[in-house]
């Protein structure tokens, strides 16, 4: 590819993933709070904790967490930090992207696709670890299928290992090319090569200092998120999850990811190790999301962590399908493919935007009165119970306990059984955990939240099962008031306010 279309690809794929976060720039979501209240309780000596002196691993993005601390001790807002890195390592990513079609015919066409979809700036941009996951993962592939073809080089066990401090689902991707190496050596009858120890030897140490460290501290094998979000081997997680699979592909490209199998399909044998990793590592994940019964967030986050692999699927099977279709000007019709795929792309992105709403600063619109309320009437040696634990806990004073009723920030409601009273294909569930003796036990001076409606004349409605149940529990009723003019508000009936 000669200098002048290089550059013209580039502008093209500057203007769209340009365009993509500034339509995107308000996105963001309620548990970005949550690590940025971690972060502060850390820079202010009181440890990894979201409450005072109660050690609960309620995030899982350790080393994002690292990342952010700094930008909090130099006084910079983390709602602005965390939307300026992302779109920096955004453009990273499409940067790696762009390097592993470096031998492909058809160059752009990963980066372009990869900068028209708009869940991915809309994820580069929404202050969660989304955007350090997203490169990590597309550097440590590009660094291992770069050592396979080299034959020499250790820098994707370190990367790897990075990758799983970000979040625990990126062991899934180390240990994928452990197996695939590992398969290469079993076909081949031969022995490890001291690259192979030496990456191994990296991935094992920086993990397991980190996992003993994390065993020691918080005393569980996993996140407590996990715990909180685990369904277990549910056929409702197991439906949603495929459900999940199914909207991902319709959102985020339509019949395009038509030309992943086709490339799969045409490819002979033996196939590039690029396309092996990129397949095995979108499968693996693909078969954890269903298990893991997806995710709630807009935009398909999971999905976007493997976008980059897919595009580069995709781009491998319209190569591919070049080289194989018995037309004149192949090259034309998968142009103009992709142009519709781009058009098909920001359609999406502007309907999510002025049509859904999902880039309003909608987090913070909605809370604001609760927490204007709060931040007068709280003390530091309150108690508050919410629902949505991250804006209103990180606008709070520290010292402030706050009792997260879905769990994800507290041990009790993480480990407890799962419920899922809507049945196979019921909704406000939530992740099936709750406890309103639990609740109650702890006497919070303010209960927050999301009323939805009346089911009765006399009961209330929430938009959690859990919250549904405590709000028309005749102790709740008989100890707290609704706060005038803040709807889903409450405080106890004994407060002087």
């Amino acid at each position: 590819m000669n200098r002048s279309r290089t550059i013209a690809a580039w502008v093209l794929i500057l203007a769209l993933y340009g365009t993509n976060l500034w339509l995107m720039r308000g996105f963001s979501v309620d548990d970005t709070y949550i690590t940025f209240r971690y972060v502060q309780q850390w820079n202010h000596g009181n440890g990894l904790v979201y409450n005072i002196g109660d050690p609960v691993e309620g995030y899982s993005n350790f080393l994002w967490i690292v990342a952010l601390a700094p930008f909090d001790r130099a006084g910079v807002d983390l709602s602005v930090a965390t939307k300026a890195l992302g779109a920096v390592l955004g453009l990273l990513t499409l940067c790696t992207t762009w390097r592993m079609t470096r031998r492909q015919p058809l160059r752009p066409i990963a980066p372009l696709l990869l900068a028209a979809s708009g869940p991915f700036a809309a994820w580069m941009v929404s202050g969660l670890e989304t955007a350090l996951f997203t490169f990590l993962l597309t550097l440590a592939a590009y660094a291992f299928i770069r050592e396979e073809e080299r034959q020499r080089g250790w820098l994707s066990g370190l990367l790897f290992a990075l990758l799983a401090l970000t979040r625990p689902d990126g062991l899934i991707f180390g240990l994928t090319a452990i197996l695939l190496r590992g398969w290469k050596l079993l076909r081949t009858h031969t022995r490890l090569a001291r690259r192979d120890w030496m990456r191994l030897l990296i991935f094992v140490i920086i993990v397991g200092i980190y996992y003993v460290w994390r065993m020691s501290y918080y005393g569980y094998v996993l996140p407590n998120t996990v715990y909180a979000k685990s369904l277990g081997l549910q056929p409702r997680a197991i439906l949603e999850g495929l459900h999940y699979l199914y909207t991902s592909l319709v959102l985020l490209g339509g019949f395009f990811f038509l030309a992943v199998p086709a490339a799969l399909a045409l490819w002979p044998a033996p196939r590039p190790i690029q396309i092996e990793y990129l397949a095995l590592g979108v499968g693996a994940y693909a078969c954890f999301l269903v298990v893991g019964g997806g995710d709630w967030m807009p935009l398909q986050r999971f999905a976007v962590h493997v976008l980059p692999f897919l595009m580069l699927l995709v781009h491998a099977g319209l190569s591919r399908l070049t080289e194989v279709w018995n037309v004149p000007r192949a090259r034309t019709v998968v142009a103009l493919l992709v142009l519709g795929q781009i058009v098909y792309s920001l359609a999406f992105t502007f309907e999510a935007r002025f049509v859904q709403h999902v880039s309003g600063d909608s987090i913070t619109a909605a809370d604001s009165q609760t927490i204007r309320y709060l931040r007068q009437h709280v003390r530091p040696t309150d108690t508050v119970a919410v629902i949505d634990a991250g804006l209103i806990a990180q606008r709070l004073p520290l010292e402030v306990t706050v009792i997260d009723m879905v769990g994800l920030t507290d041990a009790h409601i993480a480990h407890r059984p799962v419920q899922l009273p809507g049945g196979l294909f019921g909704r406000g569930d939530a992740f099936g955990k709750w406890d309103v003796d639990y609740v109650l036990a702890q006497q919070p001076r303010f209960v927050q939240v999301n009323l939805t409606g009346l089911i009765t004349d006399d009961e209330w409605q929430t938009n959690f099962t859990g919250t549904t149940l405590l709000v028309n529990d005749p102790r709740f009723r008989a100890a707290y008031k609704m706060v005038d003019d803040v709807s889903g508000l409450f405080v106890r009936r004994d407060d002087p306010e």
